[in-house]
């Protein structure tokens, strides 16, 4: 019996290898794909050189020709792995596996429009999700709209509400509590959310953490010099409880940009118009706030998505750019944490399906967890000429050793007020809630860094070599 079960292991480990052999051929090959195109631009533009540019036109289809072929190879190893899991081998430690493939998956989109007469909207978005799917079959559809003020979203991943808040912004001192909403995911309910009995204005970040939600005030011209409010919610009573307020002050106004939630604590990243970053983090046991050391990280935005030790955001500067960190915590003297943000890497192979007009402003995009290593990218933008529709891009895709394998990637039509354009606030999955690592199973990596970290950035340079 233990020969067998070593046999399996073994079998696994070199399916697993081959993979990840497979997924670095492809990204290689798409690096020289895209150099391939540019040059090709270039010539083309320069209208010589033809009997180079027949040269390059070849290369290219051979190279698509392969990749084809490599992309074949994986899904046969892919549908491999799957019957060996129904036989008993074991898993591959950190290997991506996509539950009940082809399924029909429901992604949540919350917008917000720049002008018109409704602030807000809710769309859903089903398609069918894995590996072997031929057709992702994605359709769009608004659940819900609001209107009178712009809102905040965050859903506690264990209910299936929505929680939509009423947020009242600087221009509007004098309202000092939040109203809103409640959404049902599953029936589709919206329900009016009883107003709290705390007094505080409702303008800031909403984040869900550990099966509640936590309120962060933003700095306004009605808020400065003085501490920043700062609130959990208690779901049960529907109210808020004051926590320690955000002790940090800034030369210039800053405002939150991202988060993410892991460790016992909720990171917060923070920057300013004159390109100012800050990263501080409050632990939800210990009720404190500590600053974070950031050395030369890039800041990120939305929620990010904790995996294991490595934390998936979206690069804050550009779209479309997935970069992966790691949060360092070090017990200190008085025995509290200290903590730093280092980033690892940045992700290549997210191969996004192109709207019939290219996005010429407006550009926003969000990350979403699907379980496991599998992800899904939503992003959108504005385009002068196309006023009554509004295209979302929706692309699902793993990560495997440091590398994205994109499944496949769509385009929909949203139509909208003629150029009432809209922008993506908030995104998730109601079949997956995020990742969210109590500090106590992750105290040996206080003491010292894991050994695969340093493993996952030497795998990840491979991606860096040309052909």
């Amino acid at each position: 019996m233990a020969a067998e079960l070593t046999s399996g292991q073994d079998h696994a480990l070199t399916k697993a290898s081959s993979q990840d052999e497979l997924l670095a051929k492809t990204s290689k090959i798409k690096k020289s794909l895209h150099k391939i195109w540019a040059m090709e631009k270039s010539l083309r533009e320069l209208g010589e050189n033809e009997k180079y540019l027949a040269a390059l036109l070849a290369q290219k289809v051979q190279l698509i020709d392969l990749k084809k072929l490599i992309s074949k190879e994986l899904r046969l190893l892919r549908r491999s792995k799957a019957d060996s899991r129904k036989h008993g081998f074991p898993m591959v430690e950190n290997a991506s596996t996509m539950i009940n493939q082809g399924e029909e998956r429901s992604l949540f989109l919350m917008v917000t429009f720049l002008r018109g007469k409704y602030t807000d909207a809710i769309y859903e978005v089903k398609f069918k999700f894995g590996g072997e799917v031929d057709d992702m079959g994605a359709r769009v559809a608004r659940v819900a709209k609001f209107s009178g003020s712009t809102h905040l979203g965050a859903r506690i991943f264990d209910r299936s509400q929505l929680y939509v808040f009423s947020e009242e912004g600087w221009d509007k001192p004098c309202v000092n509590s939040f109203g809103g909403y409640i959404f049902d995911t599953k029936t589709r309910a919206l329900d009016q959310l009883t107003p709290s009995t705390v007094q505080f204005k409702q303008h800031g970040t909403v984040v869900s953490a550990y099966g509640t939600l936590y309120f962060l005030e933003a700095e306004t011209e009605f808020v400065q010099d003085s501490a920043l409010f700062f609130a959990k919610y208690n779901p049960d009573k529907n109210d808020w409880v004051q926590m320690p307020s955000f002790p940090f002050s800034y030369k210039f106004t800053t405002e939150v940009t991202g988060y993410v939630v892991g460790y016992g604590v909720i990171l917060y990243t923070l920057s300013d118009l004159h390109g100012n970053f800050d990263v501080v983090a409050y632990h939800v046991g210990r009720k404190n706030w500590k600053q974070v050391e950031i050395g030369t990280c890039t800041p990120f935005q939305g929620r990010a998505v904790v995996v294991g030790e490595t934390i998936y955001a979206l690069n804050y500067f550009r779209t479309d750019e997935i970069i992966a960190y790691s949060l360092r915590r070090k017990v200190v003297d008085d025995g509290d944490i200290a903590y730093s943000l280092v980033q690892q890497f940045k992700l290549d192979g997210l191969d996004i399906a192109d709207p019939p007009l290219q996005f010429d402003g407006l550009m926003t995009d969000y990350l979403v967890h699907l379980g496991n290593q599998d992800f899904v990218h939503v992003k959108t933008g504005t385009n002068e000429e196309c006023d009554e529709v509004q295209h979302l891009c929706i692309t699902t895709f793993q990560i495997v050793q440091g590398m994205i394998e994109t499944l496949h990637s769509t385009v929909l039509r949203v139509k909208i007020d003629v150029r009432n354009w809209f922008m993506l606030t908030l995104g998730f999955t109601p079949e997956c809630g995020d990742y969210e690592p109590e500090e106590d199973k992750s105290a040996a990596s206080m003491k010292q860094p894991k050994q695969e970290d340093k493993t996952t950035l030497d795998e990840n340079s491979l991606m860096h070599e040309d052909i």
